[in-house]
Protein backbone atom coordinates (compact mmCIF):
# COMPACT_ATOMS: atom_id res chain seq x y z
CA UNK A 1 0.00 0.00 0.00
CA UNK A 2 1.36 3.56 -1.25
CA UNK A 3 1.40 6.08 1.89
CA UNK A 4 -0.35 9.36 0.96
CA UNK A 5 2.76 12.04 0.82
CA UNK A 6 2.31 16.07 1.48
CA UNK A 7 0.76 17.60 -1.40
CA UNK A 8 3.62 20.64 -0.84
CA UNK A 9 6.00 17.75 -1.90
CA UNK A 10 5.16 19.15 -5.82
CA UNK A 11 7.37 21.36 -7.57
CA UNK A 12 6.26 25.22 -7.32
CA UNK A 13 4.95 25.86 -10.30
CA UNK A 14 2.71 23.18 -10.35
CA UNK A 15 1.70 23.80 -7.06
CA UNK A 16 1.10 27.53 -8.23
CA UNK A 17 -1.20 26.09 -11.01
CA UNK A 18 -3.68 23.91 -9.02
CA UNK A 19 -4.48 26.33 -6.59
CA UNK A 20 -4.66 29.23 -8.96
CA UNK A 21 -5.76 28.31 -12.06
CA UNK A 22 -7.13 24.06 -11.93
CA UNK A 23 -8.54 24.89 -8.23
CA UNK A 24 -8.97 28.31 -7.31
CA UNK A 25 -10.13 28.06 -4.03
CA UNK A 26 -9.55 24.48 -3.01
CA UNK A 27 -6.79 23.38 -0.28
CA UNK A 28 -4.92 20.50 -1.76
CA UNK A 29 -4.04 17.49 0.54
CA UNK A 30 -2.08 14.30 -0.45
CA UNK A 31 -0.33 13.09 -3.58
CA UNK A 32 -0.19 9.85 -4.18
CA UNK A 33 1.33 7.92 -7.21
CA UNK A 34 -0.73 6.15 -9.86
CA UNK A 35 0.40 2.42 -10.63
CA UNK A 36 0.12 1.47 -14.65
CA UNK A 37 1.72 4.72 -15.86
CA UNK A 38 4.47 3.55 -18.09
CA UNK A 39 5.14 6.51 -20.68
CA UNK A 40 3.56 9.37 -18.37
CA UNK A 41 3.42 10.50 -14.38
CA UNK A 42 -0.43 9.84 -12.86
CA UNK A 43 -0.80 10.71 -9.38
CA UNK A 44 -3.91 10.68 -7.41
CA UNK A 45 -5.14 14.43 -6.07
CA UNK A 46 -6.88 14.42 -2.74
CA UNK A 47 -8.37 17.88 -1.94
CA UNK A 48 -10.96 20.04 0.61
CA UNK A 49 -12.97 22.83 -0.02
CA UNK A 50 -12.98 25.52 2.44
CA UNK A 51 -16.91 25.18 2.48
CA UNK A 52 -16.69 20.94 3.14
CA UNK A 53 -20.22 21.16 3.21
CA UNK A 54 -20.86 21.27 -0.47
CA UNK A 55 -17.41 20.95 -1.87
CA UNK A 56 -17.51 17.40 -2.91
CA UNK A 57 -21.12 18.04 -4.70
CA UNK A 58 -19.32 18.55 -7.95
CA UNK A 59 -16.93 15.40 -7.69
CA UNK A 60 -19.63 12.95 -6.81
CA UNK A 61 -21.78 13.73 -9.55
CA UNK A 62 -19.07 11.97 -11.53
CA UNK A 63 -17.84 9.56 -9.04
CA UNK A 64 -15.39 11.89 -7.74
CA UNK A 65 -15.57 12.02 -4.06
CA UNK A 66 -13.93 10.49 -1.45
CA UNK A 67 -14.72 10.99 2.01
CA UNK A 68 -16.87 13.52 3.08
CA UNK A 69 -15.99 16.88 2.03
CA UNK A 70 -13.00 15.65 0.01
CA UNK A 71 -12.51 15.56 -3.70
CA UNK A 72 -10.39 13.45 -5.71
CA UNK A 73 -8.57 14.21 -9.09
CA UNK A 74 -5.99 12.58 -11.15
CA UNK A 75 -2.87 14.48 -12.15
CA UNK A 76 -1.59 13.38 -15.60
CA UNK A 77 2.03 14.83 -16.74
CA UNK A 78 3.63 13.63 -19.81
CA UNK A 79 7.31 12.68 -20.20
CA UNK A 80 9.67 14.06 -22.87
CA UNK A 81 11.07 11.58 -25.22
CA UNK A 82 10.65 9.51 -28.62
CA UNK A 83 8.48 6.53 -29.09
CA UNK A 84 8.46 4.00 -31.79
CA UNK A 85 4.67 4.61 -31.89
CA UNK A 86 2.33 7.85 -32.23
CA UNK A 87 1.69 8.97 -28.91
CA UNK A 88 -0.81 12.25 -28.73
CA UNK A 89 -0.17 15.17 -27.20
CA UNK A 90 -1.94 16.50 -24.17
CA UNK A 91 -4.08 18.92 -26.58
CA UNK A 92 -4.46 15.97 -28.56
CA UNK A 93 -5.75 13.31 -26.22
CA UNK A 94 -8.22 16.27 -24.55
CA UNK A 95 -10.04 16.48 -28.04
CA UNK A 96 -10.30 13.15 -28.42
CA UNK A 97 -11.93 12.77 -24.49
CA UNK A 98 -14.24 15.31 -26.02
CA UNK A 99 -14.80 13.70 -29.30
CA UNK A 100 -15.55 10.39 -27.30
CA UNK A 101 -17.97 11.78 -24.57
CA UNK A 102 -20.04 13.51 -27.21
CA UNK A 103 -21.09 9.67 -28.66
CA UNK A 104 -21.31 8.67 -25.24
CA UNK A 105 -17.86 6.90 -24.72
CA UNK A 106 -17.52 6.68 -20.36
CA UNK A 107 -14.45 8.99 -20.38
CA UNK A 108 -13.19 10.82 -17.53
CA UNK A 109 -14.03 14.33 -17.38
CA UNK A 110 -11.16 16.68 -18.08
CA UNK A 111 -11.21 19.59 -15.03
CA UNK A 112 -8.18 21.83 -16.36
CA UNK A 113 -4.95 21.54 -18.39
CA UNK A 114 -1.22 23.29 -19.29
CA UNK A 115 -0.79 21.29 -22.83
CA UNK A 116 2.00 23.17 -23.77
CA UNK A 117 3.73 23.03 -20.32
CA UNK A 118 4.01 27.24 -20.11
CA UNK A 119 3.18 26.69 -16.27
CA UNK A 120 3.84 23.68 -15.18
CA UNK A 121 6.64 23.03 -16.84
CA UNK A 122 5.58 19.55 -18.60
CA UNK A 123 2.58 19.44 -20.17
CA UNK A 124 -0.42 18.42 -17.55
CA UNK A 125 -3.73 16.94 -17.56
CA UNK A 126 -5.92 17.40 -14.06
CA UNK A 127 -9.48 15.10 -14.45
CA UNK A 128 -11.88 13.79 -12.72
CA UNK A 129 -11.03 10.65 -10.21
CA UNK A 130 -13.71 8.25 -11.26
CA UNK A 131 -14.98 5.23 -8.82
CA UNK A 132 -14.33 1.76 -10.07
CA UNK A 133 -11.58 -1.47 -10.34
CA UNK A 134 -9.70 -2.26 -13.10
CA UNK A 135 -10.72 -4.71 -14.86
CA UNK A 136 -7.58 -6.68 -15.18
CA UNK A 137 -8.42 -6.92 -11.23
CA UNK A 138 -12.22 -8.52 -11.54
CA UNK A 139 -10.44 -10.88 -14.64
CA UNK A 140 -7.36 -11.58 -12.01
CA UNK A 141 -10.26 -12.13 -9.30
CA UNK A 142 -11.38 -15.18 -11.04
CA UNK A 143 -15.41 -13.95 -11.86
CA UNK A 144 -17.87 -17.26 -12.19
CA UNK A 145 -18.52 -17.95 -16.05
CA UNK A 146 -21.78 -15.76 -15.26
CA UNK A 147 -20.37 -12.35 -14.43
CA UNK A 148 -18.01 -12.79 -16.86
CA UNK A 149 -20.16 -12.91 -19.78
CA UNK A 150 -21.48 -9.85 -18.44
CA UNK A 151 -18.27 -7.86 -17.75
CA UNK A 152 -17.63 -8.96 -21.63
CA UNK A 153 -20.77 -7.46 -22.74
CA UNK A 154 -20.31 -4.55 -21.12
CA UNK A 155 -16.65 -4.50 -22.48
CA UNK A 156 -17.90 -5.19 -25.76
CA UNK A 157 -20.58 -2.63 -25.65
CA UNK A 158 -18.44 0.27 -24.89
CA UNK A 159 -16.05 -0.44 -27.52
CA UNK A 160 -18.86 -0.62 -30.48
CA UNK A 161 -19.81 3.10 -28.66
CA UNK A 162 -15.56 4.15 -29.40
CA UNK A 163 -15.96 2.31 -33.03
CA UNK A 164 -19.08 4.78 -33.78
CA UNK A 165 -16.78 7.61 -33.85
CA UNK A 166 -15.96 8.14 -37.35
CA UNK A 167 -13.01 10.24 -38.74
CA UNK A 168 -12.27 11.34 -41.86
CA UNK A 169 -9.17 9.05 -43.13
CA UNK A 170 -7.49 6.53 -41.48
CA UNK A 171 -3.92 7.20 -39.47
CA UNK A 172 -2.81 8.88 -36.69
CA UNK A 173 -3.77 12.74 -35.17
CA UNK A 174 -1.81 15.40 -35.85
CA UNK A 175 -3.37 18.54 -34.53
CA UNK A 176 -6.67 19.14 -32.38
CA UNK A 177 -8.62 19.04 -35.31
CA UNK A 178 -8.56 14.85 -35.00
CA UNK A 179 -7.80 15.02 -39.10
CA UNK A 180 -5.06 11.97 -39.64
CA UNK A 181 -2.42 13.53 -41.86
CA UNK A 182 -2.90 11.70 -45.36
CA UNK A 183 0.35 10.43 -45.55
CA UNK A 184 0.03 7.93 -41.74
CA UNK A 185 2.87 6.88 -39.94
CA UNK A 186 4.61 3.87 -41.18
CA UNK A 187 3.47 1.40 -38.01
CA UNK A 188 0.24 1.10 -39.15
CA UNK A 189 0.90 0.29 -42.85
CA UNK A 190 3.94 -2.22 -42.42
CA UNK A 191 3.92 -4.55 -39.99
CA UNK A 192 6.74 -6.42 -40.71
CA UNK A 193 8.38 -3.12 -41.21
CA UNK A 194 7.88 -2.57 -37.71
CA UNK A 195 8.44 -5.74 -35.97
CA UNK A 196 12.36 -5.41 -37.55
CA UNK A 197 12.32 -2.00 -36.32
CA UNK A 198 11.90 -2.73 -33.17
CA UNK A 199 14.24 -5.80 -33.23
CA UNK A 200 16.18 -3.92 -34.15
CA UNK A 201 16.42 -0.99 -31.48
CA UNK A 202 15.74 -3.27 -28.63
CA UNK A 203 18.09 -3.27 -25.71
CA UNK A 204 21.03 -5.47 -26.54
CA UNK A 205 20.59 -7.84 -23.13
CA UNK A 206 16.85 -7.79 -24.49
CA UNK A 207 15.43 -11.07 -23.22
CA UNK A 208 13.84 -11.88 -26.25
CA UNK A 209 15.67 -15.39 -27.91
CA UNK A 210 16.64 -15.73 -31.35
CA UNK A 211 13.94 -18.08 -31.29
CA UNK A 212 11.19 -16.14 -30.46
CA UNK A 213 12.65 -13.22 -32.72
CA UNK A 214 12.13 -15.21 -35.74
CA UNK A 215 8.60 -16.67 -34.50
CA UNK A 216 7.89 -12.94 -34.20
CA UNK A 217 8.55 -11.95 -37.68
CA UNK A 218 6.97 -14.91 -39.16
CA UNK A 219 3.75 -14.10 -37.53
CA UNK A 220 4.44 -10.29 -38.77
CA UNK A 221 4.75 -11.40 -42.79
CA UNK A 222 0.45 -12.07 -42.32
CA UNK A 223 0.53 -8.24 -41.57
CA UNK A 224 0.03 -7.41 -45.34
CA UNK A 225 -2.85 -9.11 -45.34
CA UNK A 226 -4.54 -7.78 -42.47
CA UNK A 227 -3.79 -4.34 -43.39
CA UNK A 228 -5.44 -4.78 -46.80
CA UNK A 229 -8.59 -5.96 -45.50
CA UNK A 230 -9.15 -3.18 -42.78
CA UNK A 231 -8.00 -0.29 -45.32
CA UNK A 232 -9.81 2.77 -45.54
CA UNK A 233 -11.45 2.05 -42.26
CA UNK A 234 -12.09 5.23 -40.03
CA UNK A 235 -13.33 4.61 -36.60
CA UNK A 236 -11.85 5.67 -33.59
CA UNK A 237 -9.41 3.43 -32.48
CA UNK A 238 -8.16 3.79 -28.33
CA UNK A 239 -5.11 1.87 -29.22
CA UNK A 240 -4.38 0.59 -25.93
CA UNK A 241 -7.59 -0.87 -25.09
CA UNK A 242 -6.67 -3.70 -22.66
CA UNK A 243 -7.98 -4.69 -19.55
CA UNK A 244 -5.78 -2.33 -17.14
CA UNK A 245 -7.47 0.79 -19.46
CA UNK A 246 -10.97 -0.63 -18.53
CA UNK A 247 -12.99 0.72 -15.10
CA UNK A 248 -15.50 -1.08 -13.80
CA UNK A 249 -18.31 -1.13 -11.01
CA UNK A 250 -21.40 -2.57 -10.05
CA UNK A 251 -24.67 -0.61 -10.93
CA UNK A 252 -28.44 -2.66 -9.85
CA UNK A 253 -25.92 -5.55 -9.32
CA UNK A 254 -24.27 -5.69 -12.20
CA UNK A 255 -21.05 -5.10 -13.79
CA UNK A 256 -20.89 -1.97 -16.20
CA UNK A 257 -17.90 0.00 -17.85
CA UNK A 258 -17.25 3.14 -15.65
CA UNK A 259 -14.65 4.78 -17.95
CA UNK A 260 -12.13 4.22 -20.28
CA UNK A 261 -9.06 5.74 -19.69
CA UNK A 262 -5.72 6.75 -21.34
CA UNK A 263 -5.75 7.55 -24.90
CA UNK A 264 -2.72 8.70 -25.64
CA UNK A 265 -2.29 6.00 -28.43
CA UNK A 266 -5.46 7.07 -30.30
CA UNK A 267 -5.82 7.09 -33.57
CA UNK A 268 -8.19 6.40 -36.78
CA UNK A 269 -8.82 2.55 -38.25
CA UNK A 270 -10.24 -0.21 -37.35
CA UNK A 271 -12.04 -1.32 -34.30
CA UNK A 272 -10.05 -4.85 -34.66
CA UNK A 273 -6.78 -3.32 -33.49
CA UNK A 274 -8.73 -3.26 -30.36
CA UNK A 275 -10.29 -6.23 -30.38
CA UNK A 276 -7.08 -8.07 -30.57
CA UNK A 277 -5.86 -5.73 -27.65
CA UNK A 278 -8.21 -6.63 -25.09
CA UNK A 279 -8.42 -10.64 -26.22
CA UNK A 280 -4.35 -10.75 -25.78
CA UNK A 281 -4.39 -12.60 -22.87
CA UNK A 282 -7.99 -14.15 -23.22
CA UNK A 283 -6.82 -17.63 -22.49
CA UNK A 284 -6.31 -16.45 -18.79
CA UNK A 285 -9.78 -15.08 -18.44
CA UNK A 286 -13.21 -17.50 -18.77
CA UNK A 287 -13.83 -18.44 -22.18
CA UNK A 288 -17.43 -16.72 -21.37
CA UNK A 289 -15.84 -13.37 -20.71
CA UNK A 290 -14.86 -13.59 -24.95
CA UNK A 291 -18.20 -14.51 -25.76
CA UNK A 292 -19.96 -11.51 -24.08
CA UNK A 293 -17.15 -9.00 -25.29
CA UNK A 294 -17.97 -10.03 -28.95
CA UNK A 295 -21.90 -10.49 -27.89
CA UNK A 296 -21.26 -6.99 -26.44
CA UNK A 297 -19.52 -5.20 -29.92
CA UNK A 298 -21.94 -6.98 -32.17
CA UNK A 299 -25.12 -6.00 -30.29
CA UNK A 300 -23.88 -2.30 -30.07
CA UNK A 301 -23.63 -2.68 -34.26
CA UNK A 302 -19.97 -3.23 -34.18
CA UNK A 303 -18.93 -5.28 -37.45
CA UNK A 304 -16.69 -8.51 -37.12
CA UNK A 305 -15.46 -9.98 -40.77
CA UNK A 306 -15.78 -13.80 -40.78
CA UNK A 307 -12.02 -14.18 -39.77
CA UNK A 308 -12.37 -11.39 -37.45
CA UNK A 309 -10.14 -13.53 -35.08
CA UNK A 310 -7.30 -13.91 -36.73
CA UNK A 311 -7.29 -10.30 -38.42
CA UNK A 312 -7.23 -9.17 -34.86
CA UNK A 313 -4.53 -11.22 -33.88
CA UNK A 314 -2.33 -10.42 -36.81
CA UNK A 315 -3.38 -6.52 -35.81
CA UNK A 316 -2.14 -6.82 -32.28
CA UNK A 317 1.09 -8.00 -33.01
CA UNK A 318 2.02 -3.88 -33.57
CA UNK A 319 1.55 -3.85 -29.87
CA UNK A 320 2.77 -7.00 -28.98
CA UNK A 321 6.38 -6.75 -30.66
CA UNK A 322 6.73 -3.04 -28.90
CA UNK A 323 5.75 -4.90 -25.47
CA UNK A 324 8.29 -7.75 -26.56
CA UNK A 325 11.33 -5.91 -27.10
CA UNK A 326 10.58 -2.89 -24.57
CA UNK A 327 8.64 -4.60 -21.88
CA UNK A 328 7.53 -2.62 -18.96
CA UNK A 329 8.24 -5.02 -16.64
CA UNK A 330 9.44 -8.50 -16.15
CA UNK A 331 6.31 -9.63 -15.39
CA UNK A 332 4.40 -8.45 -18.02
CA UNK A 333 7.01 -9.42 -20.73
CA UNK A 334 6.58 -13.24 -19.38
CA UNK A 335 2.70 -13.29 -20.24
CA UNK A 336 3.32 -11.39 -23.85
CA UNK A 337 6.29 -14.06 -24.95
CA UNK A 338 3.63 -17.18 -23.97
CA UNK A 339 1.22 -15.09 -25.98
CA UNK A 340 3.90 -15.30 -29.10
CA UNK A 341 4.81 -18.79 -28.65
CA UNK A 342 0.95 -20.05 -28.28
CA UNK A 343 0.47 -17.72 -31.52
CA UNK A 344 3.50 -19.48 -33.53
CA UNK A 345 2.41 -23.11 -32.72
CA UNK A 346 -1.37 -22.46 -33.34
Amino acid sequence: MTLSRPVGLLDPATHAWLTGHALPGVLLHTLDPLPGGFTNDMALLTARRPDASGGAGAAGASGGAGTAGTERYVLRRYRPGGSRVPRNTCAVEIAVLDRAAARAVPVTAVVAADPLGRATGRPTLLYRFVDGTPLSQVLADGPTSGEARILGRAVGAALARIGRVRLPRPGAFGDVSLVPAPDGPAMLGDLPGFVDHCLLTAAPDRPLSATDSAALRALARRGPRALTAVAGERSLVHGDFNPKNVLVQRRGGRWAVAAVLDWELAFSGSPLFDVGNMLRFAHEYPPTFTTGFVDGFRSGNGQLPADWLRLSRTLDLFALADILTAPPDPAYFARARRVLRRSATA
